[in-house]
């Protein structure tokens, strides 16, 4: 483990899916939460789909997910599951002996934090929704979700996504549903949050901080 100071931290972040366009955009994203005493390693799982889109999808990634985690685990801390599906959150935490966070997880609690309800924006389209619904019922959040919104792409394409369409997906978040805060619900938007929040009237969160500050209290909290 990472402990050059006494009290540092390893930490791994995993992607489920096997995009390098993804995985290098949250490695770019994890950088800025680095320091003497912290360092982070994005990986991802080579023998999954490009994009986690369907059941089936969140299967496979799960299943590669507890693998990767199982081989890797006594080298790190702690571990985030860098997807919004939480794909093997729940066995992970199961199997896996170090602290074991989901991103969506880790979102979910800090849009709570900054207002009653929240927006999802996604990747995808029409037919990703009731998925998204489906996970936040699983979760107990569907009464803290003000509305889930798509843009129309796929998750590779998310990651160069046009930051005027984002805004104007936020504004009607706010505006016609009432969100408080926003949700970029898909690792592709991977450090944006902040960026898109100071342009913005709500808290835009892409879930890489928040993942970052929620796996770092995990581990402290059993230390």
């Amino acid at each position: 483990m990472y402990h050059p100071a006494g009290s540092g931290m390893k930490l791994l972040f995993i992607n489920p899916n096997s995009s390098k366009a993804v995985t290098e955009r949250i490695a770019e994203a994890t950088k800025k939460y680095e320091d003497e005493t912290t360092r982070i390693d994005v990986i991802a799982c080579q023998n999954s789909p490009e994009g986690i889109v369907t059941a089936a999808d969140e299967l496979t990634a799960g299943v590669n997910v507890i693998r990767l985690l199982q081989e890797k685990e006594k080298e790190y801390d702690g571990a985030v599951i860098a997807c919004f599906a939480d794909p093997g959150l729940r066995a992970a935490r199961e199997k896996i002996k170090i602290p074991v966070a989901g991103i969506y997880e880790a979102s979910a609690v800090f849009a709570k934090l900054q207002a009653s309800r929240y927006s999802i924006i996604s990747s995808g389209d029409h037919r990703d929704i009731d998925p998204w619904v489906l996970m936040a019922r699983s979760r107990g959040e569907v009464e803290n979700i003000a509305s889930i919104k798509c843009l129309n792409s796929t998750v590779e394409q998310a990651v160069h996504a046009d930051e005027e369409k984002l805004l104007r997906l936020i504004g009607a978040c706010v505006k016609k549903d009432g969100a408080g805060s926003v949700i970029l619900g898909c690792a592709a938007f991977a450090g944006q949050g902040d960026r898109l929040s100071q342009r913005s009237e709500v808290p835009v969160i892409d879930g890489i901080k928040e993942a970052v500050f929620f796996i770092r209290m995990m581990i402290l909290y059993r230390k």
